[in-house]
């Protein structure tokens, strides 16, 4: 590998974890107050318009709210500084360094505008997140490309090195550049229930779980109704 810097703007796993579980609390509000302000002006209003309201309503506070806290939080700053196959990265007060043969796992997932790429090492486990979408409004353009020219830059090691998962899941495989999973050669791959899932069976697997939180919602909001 050619040694080479790289510096983008991005998170870390637990900080973007720590945003949206801040965002519950917005969202809950919003999404019932809605719902209950809608049932008391316009009672007469069809229910799935009464939801539907309520949900764009919903992620537009909370992607508003996202882009405000994103702006309050310091320090987003990533550098990979690559010398003689050795990696030194640092993010706040994170600081990692380990030889490239010490890298267990690769993990480089996404969408256009977002970015979720993971390093593994026996000992560490780096999560770095680079987005500018409205659900990830904390880099920008500039900063998922040098995050992808960092992934190409080790690609050919990658390819020398680690073998790909076969992720079924995937609806595109080409949706960002060097899109996969790669584990070193000599680990065994082992496949999560979801990465043996078809793209479908995810997408109803994710319907289920909505379904049954909206449910949950919903006996809530039609309790209160009943009994005001």
């Amino acid at each position: 590998m050619k040694d080479r810097e790289f510096s983008f703007q991005g998170l870390d796993f637990k900080t973007e974890l720590k945003l949206a579980l801040v965002l519950i609390i917005p969202g809950l509000c919003t999404m019932l107050g809605v719902l209950f302000g809608g049932e008391l002006l316009f009672p007469k209003i069809h229910f799935l318009k009464s939801v539907a309201f309520a949900s764009v309503m919903t992620i537009g506070i909370c992607m508003i709210t996202l882009k405000q806290l994103s702006r309050l939080v310091k320090e987003k700053n990533w550098t990979i500084n690559i010398k003689d196959d050795h990696f030194h990265i640092t993010f706040r007060n994170l600081n990692y360094q380990f030889q490239a043969s010490e890298i267990k796992m690769i993990k480089n997932i996404g969408n256009v505008g977002l970015r979720y790429l993971t390093i593994k090492t026996a000992d560490q486990t780096i999560k770095i997140r680079v987005g500018d979408t409205g659900l990830a409004p904390f880099s920008s353009q500039k900063d998922i490309d040098e995050l992808d020219a960092f992934v190409q830059h080790i690609k050919p090691y990658i390819t020398k090195k680690f073998n790909k998962k076969e992720l079924r899941n995937i609806i595109n495989p080409t949706i960002i550049p060097n899109l996969g999973v790669y584990v070193v050669k000599g680990e065994k791959i082992k496949y999560s229930i979801i990465n043996k899932m078809q793209p479908w069976q995810v997408i109803l697997f994710i319907l289920g779980i909505a379904g049954a939180v909206m449910t949950l919602l919903m006996t809530v909001f039609f309790y209160y109704i009943d009994h005001k």
